[in-house]
């Protein structure tokens, strides 16, 4: 009985110690959509260079989207003319750390582990956009796709849609992840020993090996998995081993992996995994390195309460409050509205690719942008879109969909 309480105990502090920094972190990325536009991203990486490298990394690093949102987005801007090094760079960069997720490093390790995160993430997908065209045979980009969808969004439109982006888009990409995250943390550091992994992997080599077998197949997001690597350092894991979890589990995964291998090929899968293998460890030996010879001191999430009790308090009650309707607009509303009939002429899209609510929203966004249908609807668990008909739009808005990276399976008319 012990245990559970304490295990609960550490959720709540979990939740509570990453909540506002979160909320923050969201506020940040909310007005990173209103600055940088998805075409002025498309502009800027099409050439096969080292320029088109360096800016696919820049603007992938504080982009909030995890492993599975980027997917759709890097095969959108390899379609539009994207390099093979600039796609790799912009899929690698932008699921291993962003706003949200630097925050919630800071809250939980501290700003040095923070800010190491960030410049190893540079590192791993620059390294690796540059080895991608190094080593592929120098070829033109993909044949730039034609745009049928004009994207007229202004800064003001995007800035009335902001919280609208936190809401379903950030948030709604990485909710059950993030919960998960939150009880396997409160898991280790409830029933794990104090000192566990120092104790049985006291090498420094071997639990980096092992968080880079552990990470490479897993999906786990940078904001989920950050709670995971806080809880392994406090039981005497080696900061470089946290390091490469933090590196290689969000940046890769199966289904990123098979994606790369369709639209990239099968070498530029081998680059892409070597790559973050050998900067990871390396990163990580690094971080070793400034930590026991330099003296580094990593602050652990125990000792970082410097905010007003009050502010917690608000972001636990803001975060709280974004999950609850979270679930409620996935899970319960969603029924309802099915009761409430849409126009008579409406027809219902099978969308293949859609993993997450981030996906319902650009597939929501793209079908809207055709039709003008404010109505449209996505239902993630039936992988379907339905939205008014008119016969003469819809091989725009199945051209619409597949310019975000999706695959239209199939159609049904309904009355």
């Amino acid at each position: 009985m012990e245990f559970i309480l304490q295990f609960i105990q550490e959720i709540g502090f979990f939740f509570s110690e990453i909540a506002i920094y979160l909320v923050f972190g969201f506020f940040v990325a909310g007005l990173l959509h209103v600055v940088f536009p998805e075409r002025m991203i498309d502009r800027h990486l099409g050439k096969d260079n080292f320029k088109s490298v360096l800016k696919a990394t820049l603007f992938g690093i504080p982009l909030p989207l995890c492993s599975c949102g980027v997917i759709p987005v890097a095969a959108s801007l390899r379609k539009k003319g994207a390099s093979k090094g600039a796609a790799l760079s912009f899929l690698i960069a932008t699921p291993q750390i962003g706003a949200d997720s630097f925050m919630i490093t800071y809250s939980l390790i501290g700003w040095i582990f923070a800010i190491f995160r960030i410049v190893a993430a540079f590192i791993t997908a620059f390294f690796s956009g540059l080895m991608m065209n190094v080593f592929s045979k120098k070829e033109k980009g993909a044949a730039p796709a034609e745009l049928i969808v004009a994207d007229k969004s202004t800064a003001l439109v995007r800035l009335k849609s902001m919280l609208s982006y936190m809401q379903y888009e950030l948030l709604g990409s990485f909710a059950n992840y993030l919960l998960v995250g939150i009880l396997i943390a409160a898991a280790i550091s409830a029933f794990v020993p104090q000192s566990f992994f120092e104790t049985y992997l006291g090498n420094p080599f071997l639990p980096m090996l092992l968080m880079l077998v552990v990470g490479i197949p897993m999906y786990v997001c940078a904001t989920a998995s950050t709670p995971i690597a806080a809880s392994l350092l406090m039981k005497g894991i080696l900061p470089g081993a946290a390091l490469v979890f933090l590196l290689a589990g969000p940046a890769t995964n199966a289904v990123t992996i098979s994606t790369i291998a369709k639209t990239m090929g099968k070498k530029a899968v081998g680059i892409y995994l070597a790559a973050i293998s050998v900067v990871s460890i390396g990163m990580g030996y690094l971080l070793n390195f400034l930590v026991m010879e330099k003296s580094w001191q990593l602050m652990s999430h125990h000792e970082h309460s410097m905010l007003p009790g009050w502010l917690e308090l608000l972001g636990v009650i803001v975060l709280g409050g974004m999950l609850v309707w979270h679930y409620l607009q996935r899970y319960v509303l969603p029924r309802i509205k099915k009761e409430d009939k849409m126009a008579e002429n409406t027809i219902e899209l099978k969308v293949a690719g859609m993993t997450c609510q981030h996906c319902a929203m650009t597939v929501k966004n793209a079908v809207s942008a055709v039709t003008g249908d404010e109505k449209t609807m996505v239902d993630l668990v039936a992988k379907s879109v339905r939205f008014s008909y008119d016969a003469t739009l819809l091989d725009r808005v199945k051209q619409a969909i597949e310019e975000k990276g999706y695959a239209v399976v199939e159609g049904t008319e309904a009355g």
